[in-house]
């Protein structure tokens, strides 16, 4: 996703340290089985229940004081989830000071804009999540217009797992000199001619989930909105163009050795091109090494 770049956590109690015993001969330490780690301390499934809908502001009925009166339950549910709320927004709030850029600009953000924006942060809870959301505040005071209210909306319904399939999609993604929408080589093919027409033709792919992004990621990316939903191929390649395509600092130059080539790739939808400005993801160097090997079998590559 600039650089955006992305919930479930967990506790460990650290083993405790295994003293031998000074009674113990040597003969024995010697052929004692080695000592296994601790068990991880775990929480019956009844308290995580409990623990998730109480930050919810709900608790179990009980048959004893204030719970049993139904609008002090429900005040204390609506105080708790607004200060939540409250705490999400101050968390976006601080995210954004953090990444403001040091610039000045005399052009203001769109109100609607920002109260639909607001409406839809205060329901973010990851950390991760947060950040991204106040990278997008920060770089849309810079540059108002930045960001579209269509793109906060795709955003809002993106998980934790979702923002880092993303990451990985992007450590892949290149732009080609003169367009806009990011794009992820993963193959070529050649049209067969009159002569090979009966010949087996088979398609020239990498296997990106080599590369960290199996293909179920890239059909939940579709479903998200932020690739589109086919695999495209671009027009027949010719033999006397060069084409210039930059993947992170990387820039590569590629010029068909034969005619009738064409590239395959997945394109990133207007949506997916503005979330990939904030992913903080480096490029993916084992894929544009290997993706330069592959295709230098039929590309001149510099």
């Amino acid at each position: 996703m600039t650089d955006i770049r992305s919930v479930t956590s967990g506790t460990q109690t650290p083993a405790s340290t295994i003293k031998k015993s000074t009674s113990v001969s040597k003969e024995a330490t010697d052929t004692a089985t080695p000592p296994t780690k601790e068990p991880k301390h775990t929480q019956p499934v009844t308290s995580r229940i409990h623990n998730w809908f109480a930050q919810a502001g709900v608790n179990a009925k009980k048959n004893e004081g204030f719970e049993r009166d139904i609008h002090k339950k429900t005040e204390r549910r609506r105080v708790i989830s607004e200060q939540r709320k409250l705490q999400n927004l101050e968390n976006v709030m601080e995210k954004a000071l953090e990444f403001c850029p040091d610039s000045e600009t005399a052009e203001s953000i769109d109100p609607d804009w920002f109260f639909s924006f607001v409406n839809m942060a205060e329901d973010i809870y990851s950390s991760t999540m947060q950040e991204i959301w106040g990278k997008i505040f920060a770089v849309e005071v810079s540059t108002p217009g930045t960001f579209s209210i269509r793109t906060l909306r795709t955003l809002k319904e993106l998980t934790q797992r979702d923002a880092k399939m993303f990451q990985a999609a992007v450590s892949m993604a290149s732009r080609k000199k003169g367009e806009y929408s990011p794009k992820i080589l993963y193959g070529y093919y050649q049209k067969p001619s009159f002569m090979r027409f009966l010949k087996l033709h088979k398609n020239h792919q990498l296997n990106l989930a080599e590369f960290g992004l199996p293909y179920p990621d890239i059909l939940s990316l579709m479903d998200a909105g932020l690739i589109y939903n086919s695999e495209i191929e671009s027009g027949e390649l010719s033999t006397h163009s060069r084409s210039e395509w930059r993947l992170g600092s990387s820039v590569i130059h590629l010029s068909p050795k034969r005619s009738s080539l064409f590239l395959n790739y997945y394109k990133f939808t207007p949506t997916g091109a503005e979330l990939s400005k904030l992913v903080s993801s480096d490029i993916n160097q084992h894929y544009v090494e290997k993706l330069k090997s592959f295709l230098s079998a039929d590309f001149e590559v510099v």
